[in-house]
């Protein structure tokens, strides 16, 4: 299954990628501070840490149960609260998000004049997402070039570890619109950006069915305007048999 679409270039994609990067303080049980540098790879090189107690982590986070109940610590009321996504045009990324139903509740700066905005979905307030823009005197970028997130869909990047990319489910969109097809839901989505915006979206992964135990799912990719990653899912059924068994 493919998607039938012959895409552009015209409309960068989207893809939450968050690269942690920096120094890490790290106390023992002893106290004793350690000093590491974490991974870098903006020359695709791994620099190695040194001095980090990862094997107090590892053990003390080793279940002694299948289903984790032994490491959820946590008793309070948590809830999730936001994503945060930079980009380089936040008056794009506000376009596109609001293709996927998610509307600005509140525009405020930062520091160094960036701006900032925060997006509600309208299906659910609490699923937010913050777009921070860097601003342009910042992105340093070259004569004729343009600066996006790292391709995390290309095999060199397979293991950095970090955020990867959003989901959303637009099952209850496609019943909405009668259709059945993942693959017809993104050529009406990629009408409607045409139609409204003049842009095409950017496939990064085309339609294809998976199982994420215990259902079965019609998934895609697509790349928000600064190449950040957001799969789109639609549910086709449960499985009522037994699955294969969990790690």
């Amino acid at each position: 299954m493919i998607v039938r679409l012959s895409y552009l270039s015209g409309l960068t994609g989207i893809l939450l990628s968050a690269t942690c990067a920096g120094f890490v303080s790290i106390k023992s049980s002893t106290q004793t501070k350690a000093k590491a540098t974490s991974q870098l790879f903006s020359d695709n090189t791994l620099i190695e840490s040194s001095d980090i107690p990862f094997e107090e982590w590892e053990s003390a986070m080793t279940p002694k149960a299948t289903n984790f109940d032994d490491v959820f610590v946590s008793k309070d009321r948590i809830s999730f609260h936001h994503a945060c996504i930079k980009t380089r045009d936040i008056v794009a990324a506000i376009k596109f998000y609001g293709l996927l139903g998610f509307k600005v509740s509140r525009k405020f700066m930062l520091p160094g004049s960036a701006r900032g905005v925060w997006m509600e979905h309208e299906q659910n307030s609490e699923q937010r997402l913050e777009f921070i823009e860097i601003p342009k005197w910042n992105l340093n970028e070259a004569p004729g070039k343009r600066r996006q997130a790292i391709d995390l869909l290309d095999d060199k990047f397979y293991n950095l570890m970090g955020y990867n990319h959003i989901a959303l489910d637009v099952t209850g969109s496609m019943k909405e619109k009668g259709m059945t097809d993942l693959c017809t839901w993104i050529d009406y989505l990629n009408q409607t950006s045409i139609d409204t915006y003049g842009k095409h979206i950017v496939p990064a992964l085309m339609c294809e069915r998976t199982i994420i135990i215990p259902s079965l799912y019609d998934l895609a990719m697509i790349r928000d305007p600064d190449g950040c990653l957001v799969e789109l899912v639609n549910h086709r059924k449960d499985f009522d048999h037994e699955m294969l068994p969990e790690w």
